[in-house]
C-alpha cells in the first residue's frame, strides 16, 4: 500500500509498558502510526520514556502541554474521583478528545490506546470504557488493541481497515502478556508498572486541594506541588522547602517574581520559597518561616542563625534575617 493510501492512526503514548507495546502491535498491522503524549508534571506519563518508545519504533511523537483547561477538569470532574483527587474517567475523556482533534487534523482513521480491560479499577472496567467511548468525541473510532477482542467491534474493524483477528484479548492487572510481547518486539527497557499519576496519591491530592482552596496563580504553582515540604501559614501565605539541591534549584527556577527566597548565607541547607500573593514585603512572616530552614538543616539544635532573604525578581537585593525557633506543634499543624 502506498503511503498516500495507507491507513493512519493516532496512538496515545505514556512511555509505560502497555503503550510501548501497543504502538508496535498497531505498526505491525501496516498502519501509519502517529503518537501523541500529554505533558503535565503529575500525569501518568514520562516524556523521556515516551520519546524513547517512539524512537525505537521509528514513529513520530506530538507533545501536547496540558493547560488551565485541563486543571478546570481536575477541579470539577463530571464523573467523580478515585480514592484521592484523581478524576480518571474525565481525564481519559479529555485526552482522547484531544487525540481525536489531532486525528481529524492529520486525516487519520482512528485513535488507539494501550488500555486493558480490568487493569484499572476506575477507568478500565467495562462500563467506564463504554462511557469514555460515548463521551470522547471520536464516534466509534477509539480502538483498544490489547483487549480489542473482548470489546464490541469499532468502525475501523467494520470498515475492514483493522483485522479483528490481529487484536488481542488481554484482561486483568497482570502484565505477563505485555512483557511477553515486549520480548517479541525486542523492547528491553521500560519502567515497571507503579502508582503512576500523582493525583492518585492522597498526600499530593491534599496539596492540590489546598492550592485550589486558597487560589493558584498559574501552572508554576502546580509544578511546584511535586517538590519539597509544604506548609500553609494562613489563608493567603504558604511556603515550600526543598529536600535536596535539585529541589532547591527547581523551586527557585519556578518561583514567581514576587515570591521570597530564604537560605542560609552559605546555602548549606534547604531553600525556602515564601509564596507572596499580595506582593508585599512581610518581615514578620519571613522571620517566622525562616525557622523551618533551620529546623530541617544540620543546625536544627543550634542557636538562631543568620540567613538572607530576597525576592525572586531581584536576587541581588538580599535582606539579612535571624531565624525564629519553631515548636513541633507549629510545624506539624501547618504541614500540607
Amino acid at each position: 500500500m502506498s503511503s498516500s493510501n495507507k491507513i493512519k492512526a493516532v496512538g496515545l503514548v505514556s512511555g509505560g509498558l502497555d503503550s510501548s507495546v501497543v504502538i508496535q502491535v498497531v505498526k505491525n498491522m501496516g498502519i501509519d502510526v502517529h503518537c501523541i503524549f500529554f505533558a503535565l508534571p503529575f500525569s501518568c506519563g514520562n516524556y523521556t520514556n515516551a520519546q524513547a518508545a517512539c524512537d525505537y519504533a521509528d514513529l513520530p511523537l506530538k507533545v501536547v502541554q496540558l493547560n488551565e483547561e485541563y486543571l478546570d477538569m481536575v477541579k470539577n470532574p463530571k464523573y467523580g474521583r478515585g480514592s484521592a483527587i484523581n478524576p480518571c474517567i474525565d481525564c481519559k475523556i479529555f485526552m482522547i478528545t484531544k487525540a481525536g482533534e489531532y486525528m481529524r487534523e492529520i486525516g487519520a482513521d482512528f485513535v488507539f490506546t494501550g488500555e486493558v480491560l480490568g487493569q484499572r479499577p476506575m477507568s478500565q472496567v467495562k462500563h467506564a470504557l463504554e462511557l469514555i467511548d460515548r463521551k470522547c468525541g471520536v464516534a466509534g473510532r477509539l480502538l483498544r488493541p490489547l483487549c480489542g477482542q473482548l470489546l464490541p467491534a469499532t468502525i475501523p474493524e467494520q470498515e475492514g481497515k483493522i483485522d479483528r483477528n490481529k487484536l488481542l484479548a488481554i484482561s486483568g492487572r497482570s502484565r505477563k502478556q505485555q512483557r511477553e510481547l515486549a520480548a517479541q518486539f525486542g523492547i528491553t527497557s521500560f519502567p515497571q508498572p507503579a502508582g503512576g499519576c500523582l493525583l492518585t496519591d492522597k498526600n499530593f491530592g491534599n496539596r492540590m486541594k489546598d492550592l485550589f482552596q486558597h487560589g493558584y496563580r498559574d501552572l508554576n504553582d502546580i509544578i511546584s506541588l511535586t517538590w519539597g515540604r509544604h506548609y500553609r501559614i494562613d489563608n493567603e501565605n504558604k511556603c515550600i522547602l526543598g529536600r535536596d539541591d535539585e529541589e532547591n534549584q527547581q523551586l527557585i527556577k519556578y518561583a514567581h517574581p514576587e515570591d521570597y527566597v530564604v537560605q542560609f548565607v552559605d546555602k548549606q541547607g534547604p531553600t525556602l520559597i515564601f509564596i507572596n500573593p499580595k506582593k508585599e514585603t512581610n518581615p514578620a512572616a519571613l522571620l517566622e518561616v525562616s525557622g523551618l530552614v533551620q529546623y530541617f538543616s544540620k543546625q536544627k539544635n543550634s542557636a538562631p542563625q543568620i540567613m538572607e532573604a530576597w525576592q525572586a525578581m531581584d536576587p541581588n537585593k538580599k535582606i539579612p534575617i535571624q531565624s525564629s525557633p519553631l515548636t513541633e506543634q507549629w510545624i506539624t499543624s501547618r504541614r500540607v
